[in-house]
Parts: structure tokens; sequence; C-alpha cells
């Protein structure tokens, strides 16, 4: 008997392409999965004092409802000209709409690396978070 090249068929369509997941994630799961990962990279990559690059998780929309493509949680530092600007940290929600160039970003919260790692595990961030992308997705819907 001739041995045949066996693939698994259940994943595989006629044309020999792989099937994509229909385990779409929720976006209040995105949001639950980002902010886990925002807080273990923070504790590693934000300094509490002076310059950093920005620390960030991006994720797509899946809530088809809403304009934006996708969002983005970061951490960042503000600009020089704020006064005390060497231990502060904001952590921002960003909304991008592409293949265009446009964003919009609001500032959820600001402090010290302590007092935004403290907010990352608060039980109230998550519904903020969505609340504001929501917000945000529509400022994008006119343009």
């Amino acid at each position: 008997m001739n041995k045949i090249n066996t693939v698994n068929l259940n994943k595989t369509n006629f044309k020999g392409l792989q099937k994509m997941d229909n385990n779409v994630k929720s976006l209040d799961e995105n949001i639950d999965e980002s902010l886990k990962k925002l807080q273990e990279r923070a504790q590693r990559e934000v300094s509490e004092y002076g310059d950093f690059s920005p620390v960030y998780e991006q994720f797509k929309n899946t809530d088809k409802s809403l304009c934006a493509t996708d969002f983005l949680l970061k951490i960042a530092k503000p600009p020089k000209n704020i006064e005390g600007h060497e231990k502060i940290r904001n952590l921002e929600v960003c909304a991008y709409k592409l293949p265009h160039s446009y964003r919009a970003e609001r500032i959820i919260t600001t402090g010290s690396k302590d007092e935004i790692l403290k907010a990352l595990s608060s039980k109230d961030l998550p519904q903020q978070i969505k609340s504001a992308i929501i917000s945000l997705s529509e400022n994008l819907e006119d343009i």
C-alpha cells in the first residue's frame, strides 16, 4: 500500500492554506491581556527617575461597532517643559484609524512609577480604558 502525505485536513482548506482561528478575543479580553503585559514590562523597563523609552502594548479592534482599527496602551514620560517631569509618568490610551495616519489619544492617569503600577492593578482601570477607547473611536469617525 502506498503512503500518502497526510496533512491535518481539519485546519486546511482545499487550496492548502491554513484556516484562521475563529477564537476572536473580545475588547475586554484584549484590554485585560494588554494591561497584564504592560504591568510586567513597566516593572522592568520604566525607570523611577529620568528618561526611558515608552513602554506600550498594542491590540487590534475586534468590536466592529467602533471606527478605530487599532488601540495602544502606553506608559511615557511627559515633555521636559512640565515641572517635575523627571519623576512623572503618564498612562495613555491611543486609538488609530489605519491605513490613515489618524490617531486620538488620552491620558488616563499620571504619577510616579509606583503610582502607575498601582493604577495598572486597579479593578476600575479596565472599565476606564474601555470608555476611553469608545470615546476616542467616536472622535475618529469624523475623519
